[in-house]
């Protein structure tokens, strides 16, 4: 009731629909409402669905080829004539303990004989995906919107992305990061609730400290930040939608929700557990990626704690685990496989995404013109 009250407001509704119709016009969209980039999850569909709802759908780049990532744009525009965007990853500024990661490796050798695996981990042939040759792609693309996470564009790719007039959009877990996104000209932001799903996008801050809430992290960049800022983690209904677009955010960014839906690229497996999970299912770990994430509880995390173990460090903790998780998902076992979700096992559902992103793209319409969040 609070919140109806308070956007029923007519001065307070005005600012909520400016910065909403400000960001949407910049992106060419009807509705402030983005898909999460989710490595692995993603998929030309899914994309498809919420650009064709009216909102913007975002490809997640981070861990394609050049090539995939050509390909899957083509596939996007195949099933929507709207806009989308791309994300990628920013390359790690170093590798990491190779002399840790080898523990790690061999620690874990005898899951992966269990699993039919070589013993050993061969880190010589881990290769990250070129970079330079990932943004080529996205520019050779077309789309007019990149988005990038774990830091911000270099001064030089920045300027290329703008001067091809594509609209760049960072990514933060603390204000600390946000200024950052603004110094290296980020048109808008997301900001990563601690509430989120899979990687934290922490890249300034420590691990430790990169696990701030949605709604103080929308607090003060919203005072500070002056651009328009994107809200993330734990968004699934329209009320949820709503009281970001009142703490300052200009739209909202939904991953978790359609994650087991139909279009998307979870595992059988994955689809299965979220639908069984409860409340208190998640958990934050670095050892599947190297990098502190939210994923689902499982039996291989318990182990692993258990045994001291600590994080190969990233990248090489997500190679290492790479061929396990292939492995694991093929035997069947869920209590081995990485799930990378968020909180709110509720919001869970099996329905198709364009069903989710119409239902919400509807409600942002609606609240967005009369206040009114049912």
């Amino acid at each position: 009731r609070f919140l109806c009250n308070w956007m029923n407001s007519r001065e307070n509704m005005q600012k909520i629909r400016n910065r909403a119709q400000t960001l949407c016009k910049r992106l060419s969209i009807e509705v402030p409402l983005l898909s999460a980039p989710m490595a692995g999850v993603s998929t030309p569909a899914l994309v498809a669905a919420f650009s064709n709802a009216g909102g913007l759908g975002f490809l997640a780049g981070d861990l394609l080829s050049p090539e995939e990532i050509v390909r899957q744009a083509a596939q996007v525009r195949d099933l929507t004539d709207k806009p989308f965007g791309i994300n990628l990853r920013i390359p790690p500024r170093d590798r990491g303990n190779r002399a840790y990661a080898e523990k790690v490796a061999y620690a874990l050798s005898d899951l992966r004989k269990e699993l039919g695996l070589p013993e050993e981990v061969n880190l010589d042939a881990f290769e990250e995906p070129d970079f330079e040759m990932q943004l080529e792609a996205l520019l050779d693309s077309g789309v007019k919107v990149a988005g990038c996470s774990f830091g911000g564009y270099r001064e030089a790719y920045e300027e290329r992305l703008h001067k091809a007039g594509i609209f760049v959009i960072g990514a933060a877990t603390t204000l600390r990061e946000a200024k950052v996104q603004r110094a290296a000209h980020a048109d808008a932001v997301v900001l990563q609730g601690f509430e989120a799903g899979g990687p934290r996008l922490y890249f300034e801050s420590e691990a430790s400290e990169a696990t701030v809430g949605l709604s103080v992290l929308l607090s003060g960049a919203s005072r500070a930040i002056r651009l328009p800022l994107v809200a993330a983690g734990g968004i699934s209904t329209t009320a949820g939608a709503a009281a970001a677009l009142v703490a300052g955010a200009s739209a909202v960014m939904v991953g978790t929700a359609v994650a087991a839906s139909p279009e998307a690229a979870a595992p059988a497996l994955m689809r299965k557990s979220m639908m069984a999970a409860s409340d208190t299912a998640t958990c934050l770990t670095d050892l599947f990626s190297g990098r502190l994430e939210r994923v689902m509880k499982n039996g291989l995390l318990e182990a692993l704690s258990r045994a001291g173990v600590k994080s190969a460090g990233y990248p090489f903790a997500r190679y290492i685990m790479a061929d396990v998780m292939k492995a694991a998902e093929g035997a069947g076992r869920a209590d081995l496989l990485r799930m990378p979700v968020g909180q709110g096992a509720n919001v869970f559902a099996c329905r198709e995404a364009s069903a989710t992103a119409k239902e919400l793209a509807d409600g942002l319409k609606r609240v967005l013109s009369t206040g009114e969040i049912d």
